[in-house]
């Protein structure tokens, strides 16, 4: 029997990436830290909705807080990310490349009959 939706649990950072306005977060933290505030003006959404959905990305280990002061930054935790990218690249098998956490290799160039390890 092939895997169904229902029959797949889906990793809890793939769940927290799969609803747009927190895709549309992380965009936002690509290029720097923000409060909630910035955030909120942005969005349409109240201070509560914004705090849950960062919650959320939080507890996927996707975004990290940091307090400085009376406020509280969000960024992109760049490290658990990769590691959800790489994750999610090994899932296909059509991917021409063998990836692990550790070290991701690519696949040789024809003739050579060797790998390249890159970093």
């Amino acid at each position: 029997m092939q895997p169904t939706t229902e029959t797949i649990a889906l990793p809890p950072a793939l769940r927290a990436l799969a609803d747009p306005t927190r895709l549309k977060i992380m965009f936002m933290l690509e290029g720097r830290r923000r409060t909630v505030g910035e955030i909120v003006r942005f969005f349409a959404l109240s201070q509560p909705t914004i705090s849950r959905h960062l919650q959320t990305l939080s507890a996927a280990g996707l975004v990290r807080r940091e307090k400085v002061g009376q406020r509280v930054y969000y960024a992109i935790d760049t490290g658990r990310l990769g590691k959800v990218c790489v994750e999610l690249a090994s899932c296909f098998p059509c991917c021409c490349v063998e990836i692990t956490a550790e070290k991701r290799t690519k696949p040789a160039r024809r003739g050579s009959g060797q790998r390249e390890a890159t970093n």
